[in-house]
């Protein structure tokens, strides 16, 4: 029997970050933080219940089961789980378990393994520490490392880490960003800082690599400053794009098809800023349809066509509780034409029109020249989907056929 089209999950502390797994034999595990004051925070890892078999006591009912549970002292500002490409590398050496990352105070990182035990008579046994070790089956989230540059700092003093990026190419390095103005390399193999740089004039909120690239990464800031650094050439760095008014910049998303092609968006702004990294200095498209501030972005699959495309399909949301679904499947148009088709259609604040499917827009309109700027594209969302209150965050499967997205304690996983 197939999934439904929508699946939830209620967790039992507001949520913000979300991933899903890159492991090809767990498409549907995803990772979860909450966010809240003070030092009780969790980190979750849950599972589609119809995927995989698990110890009874999991409700068979429930769209997904809770198969781990770690403590964070801070909430975590994002959760990543490792690239595909170094599951691939260690399936021959067996023995370990899933990695994840999550940064707040520091950069952790967590192992998931499946417990196998001796024997199945290990329930309630009380091992070291004093915690119950689980029965064969289970799972165990353990805290692997815990990245730091506190040296005699308190960690209650240090500088909250704002984001990361796990390099595909070089799954050993994990690029972290700060409000001190810094990013950090860090080799998570020996838990060093390789270098550590003044990336921005204010806070760095966002970075991520290039695709393909274990030397190039791009970051975002409090200056709204788009830069992108070489480790081959960390002299300098070269500025991508700088908001009027040097309004800042929150979240950066590189397309999973066209390396070059890449989003943001500006703090307490409601519009997405598609890039392309070939001709920097001013967008090629806004995506519009939000009402309200935007909480996230990310990227989806980059369609079935062969050639250049705009990047693929991408995904926003906000504090209006809306999710929307862009097609920038085929080129972006040029100045003077229209978006009709595919890529078209207009949505403001639309109503939830059915609950197992994202709904198209309400009504149909074409992609327009921006009035901002004679090469950007306004183009509106083809897919919309309606929360029950503003939408923290999202991410896309590593198929790119499910959005997962977090609003208050609820976790809903829709497919496209």
């Amino acid at each position: 029997m197939g999934l439904p089209r929508l699946m939830q999950y209620e967790a039992t502390h507001p949520l913000y970050g979300v991933a899903f797994s890159n492991n090809p034999q767990h498409p549907h595990r995803i990772a979860l933080t909450s966010f809240l004051t003070g030092p009780a925070n969790k980190l979750f890892v849950v599972d589609a219940a119809a995927t995989a078999s698990y110890p009874q006591s999991y409700a068979p009912q429930a769209d997904f089961a809770n198969l781990a549970t770690g403590n964070l002292s801070f909430p975590a500002t994002k959760v990543a789980w490792e690239p595909r490409e170094s599951l691939a590398r260690h399936d021959a050496q067996g023995g370990r378990g899933e990695l994840l990352a999550t940064t707040g105070d520091v950069l952790r990182l967590w192992e998931l393994k499946q417990w196998e035990g001796s024997d199945g008579a290990r329930s309630g046994y009380v091992g070291r520490n004093g915690y119950n070790e689980p029965s064969a089956g289970e799972f165990l989230l353990a805290e692997r490392s815990v990245l730091s540059n506190k040296g005699k700092q308190h960690a209650y003093n240090l500088p909250p880490i704002t984001s990361f990026s796990w390099n595909a190419t070089a799954p050993a390095s994990i690029v972290t960003c700060s409000t001190d103005t810094t990013a950090t390399l860090w080799d998570i193999n020996t838990s060093q800082a390789l270098t550590q740089l003044i990336a921005h004039d204010r806070a760095v909120y966002d970075l991520s690599w290039l695709p393909q690239s274990a030397d190039i990464f791009v970051s975002v800031g409090a200056d709204g400053s788009l830069r992108a650094f070489d480790l081959r050439q960390l002299e300098h760095s070269t500025i991508l794009y700088e908001t009027p008014n040097s309004s800042p910049l929150s979240r950066i998303a590189f397309s999973n098809r066209e390396q070059h092609m890449l989003a943001c968006f500006s703090m307490d702004d409601s519009r997405t800023l598609i890039l392309d990294m070939r001709s920097p200095g001013q967008p090629v498209a806004e995506l519009l349809g939000h009402q309200a501030p935007l909480g996230a972005i990310a990227w989806g699959s980059g369609g079935s066509g062969t050639g250049p495309t705009g990047g693929g399909f991408i995904a926003s949301c906000g504090d209006d509780a809306q999710l929307l679904v862009y097609d920038l499947t085929r080129p972006l148009p040029t100045e003077g034409e229209s978006g009709s088709g595919g890529g078209g259609g207009r949505s403001g604040r639309s109503g939830n029109n059915g609950p197992y499917a994202l709904s198209p827009p309400a009504t149909p309109s074409n992609r327009t020249p921006s009035p901002s700027s004679t090469r950007a594209a306004e183009i509106q969302p083809v897919r919309a989907w309606s929360a029950a209150a503003e939408i923290n965050n999202l991410i896309f499967s590593h198929s790119g056929e499910w959005v997962g997205c977090v609003s208050g304690q609820r976790l809903s996983v829709l497919q496209l």
